[in-house]
């Protein structure tokens, strides 16, 4: 599953920001292309993928925003307090945001309070860290 839905042409390096380098034919052949894959991939192909690392996890996230497969909201809103890594937590938030109810902006912004608790409590420790060394 794998090297159907996430490593074809390296697709996963292609989801997000790297979208804007391309061509205008580049962006609408890519695009076009993940939306037919978007619609073939089952609810458990996605839940798999999920369950995998950061670039199945991403690959999934993008699948999801473009189907629009608002059942995966609530997964989508778990990984991402988790936290465990930046590129798919982009992707989540991605996806949260084109279902576009208040609910899916809940999510992202429960992840920003929640790094900006971890961002506090590392500048607390590095004081701590500081102060034990003089």
């Amino acid at each position: 599953m794998i090297r159907r839905y996430v490593t074809p042409d390296r697709r996963y390096l292609k989801l997000g920001g790297s979208l804007l380098g391309m061509s205008g034919c580049e962006r609408g052949k890519f695009t076009r292309k993940l939306g037919e894959a978007a619609s073939q991939i089952s609810p458990r192909e996605l839940g798999i993928l999920l369950n995998g690392g950061w670039r199945e996890r991403k690959t999934a996230a993008w699948r999801i925003a473009v189907a629009d497969r608002t059942e995966f909201r609530g997964r989508l809103g778990e990984l991402l307090l988790v936290g465990e890594g930046p590129y798919a937590g982009q992707a989540y938030c991605i996806a949260l945001a084109t279902f576009g109810t208040p609910a899916d902006a809940d999510a992202p912004d429960s992840y920003r309070e929640f790094i900006g608790r971890l961002c506090d409590l590392a500048d607390e420790s590095a004081r701590h860290c500081m102060a034990r060394r003089r």
